[in-house]
């Protein structure tokens, strides 16, 4: 069966590189090492559950589709990891499938019976592959769970009755496409005895809701990367209107704090960038400290999948009350460097943007 090796190209532990040419000074490697794939299928259609006894054979060059797929899991910036015990049976299963390829077959049967269980709760749940992986990422020993739910595709085909040929369009089913984000995966590092997932929201008894943790695993929930974002942002605008510690929107200084955290290969923690954009104002501090606490953010999270690229959090947007919008690098609206600022004794603003050598409209 053996092995297969990709890498992709990441900014501090997985933040998504876009343009290689710009940020390659802080480009890393993260590695994965593919060691098997199991897949089986929920064929929730006709109520049955088709089983695999054979491994993927990782043949170099033919395994495109799950390295992509492996990649899209693992960088996805809505896993959560959940509180689990122990001695929760995800991660006993985990530890029993590392041990021969017998163990990984019998207990992936046993996760896919009890997937297929909780799915009958969902309506109109779509047929999907499991797709069991055991791989390396950076040296630390994983089990991944995707669940690969099948897409609706027209298709064309040509038929031929009584001698007269037509061709008309009819839906199949296929599987997502490679680019497309992974929906639902269980991600179990078996060195770290951690449980994470994504997951997707269905129709549940006429509702729409999350069945995967709430029915079957039944851990308690820690921020997503993109919720630590959003809140280390509105804390930060809140703490700011009280104090008024920042002249302009607090949100280019949490952007710019980001990118130097990136550039020095340093965590990005978001209660330290948070009271970073406070400076000295120690009272500011103590309070985005306490309202970051009370949201379950504390001193040691950070985040690992930036939900946006280098790019984007490069720049920052000054929308006008007339919905005009001025797109600036964060540095120059900091530095106030190439833009000025005036208001006059109504109250009304003038912006005046200096050293242009060229307009493109885009």
């Amino acid at each position: 069966m053996g092995s297969t090796l990709f890498s992709y190209l990441t900014v501090k532990d997985g933040i998504k590189i876009k343009n290689y040419d710009i940020l390659h000074s802080v480009i890393k490697m993260n590695t994965t090492i593919i060691d098997k794939i199991l897949i089986h299928m929920l064929d929730m259609e006709h109520s049955q559950i088709i089983y695999s006894d054979q491994f993927i054979d990782l043949i170099e060059g033919t395994t495109e589709y799950y390295d992509k797929k492996i990649e899209k899991c693992l960088t996805n910036t809505t896993i959560k990891e959940l509180i689990v015990g122990s001695e929760h049976h995800l991660l006993q299963a985990a530890r029993n499938m590392i041990i021969d390829d017998e163990q990984f077959i019998v207990e992936s049967k046993k996760i896919a019976q009890d997937l297929f269980a909780v799915s009958k709760y969902v309506e109109e749940m779509p047929n999907s592959n499991l797709m069991f992986v055991e791989c390396k990422v950076d040296g630390e020993k994983m089990i991944l769970i995707m669940k690969l739910n099948y897409k609706v595709t027209p298709i064309s085909i040509v038929e031929e009755v009584d001698g007269k040929r037509f061709i008309k369009f009819v839906n199949r089913q296929s599987l997502p496409p490679k680019t497309s984000a992974v929906e639902e995966a269980i991600i179990i590092n078996v060195d770290k005895n951690t449980v994470s997932l994504i997951e997707k929201r269905f129709q549940i008894d006429g509702k729409p809701g999350y069945y995967l943790n709430e029915q079957y695993i039944k851990g308690e929930p820690k921020l997503t990367d993109k919720q630590k974002m959003s809140i280390v942002n509105k804390v930060v605008k809140k703490v700011d209107s009280e104090y008024n510690v920042f002249e302009g929107d607090p949100t280019a200084m949490v952007k710019k704090e980001m990118i130097d955290l990136v550039m020095e290969h340093l965590p990005l923690k978001p209660m330290e960038i948070a009271k970073k954009v406070m400076g000295d104002d120690y009272n500011a501090q103590e309070e985005v400290e306490t309202i970051m606490r009370d949201l379950g953010i504390e001193e040691d999270d950070e985040i690992v999948n930036v939900p946006l690229s280098l790019d984007r959090m490069s720049r920052c947007k000054l929308v006008l009350d007339d919905d005009r919008i001025i797109e600036l690098n964060v540095e120059d609206y900091l530095n106030h460097e190439n833009i000025t600022t005036e208001t006059d004794m109504s109250g009304y603003s003038t912006i005046t943007l200096n050293n242009i050598k060229d307009i493109k409209i885009k």
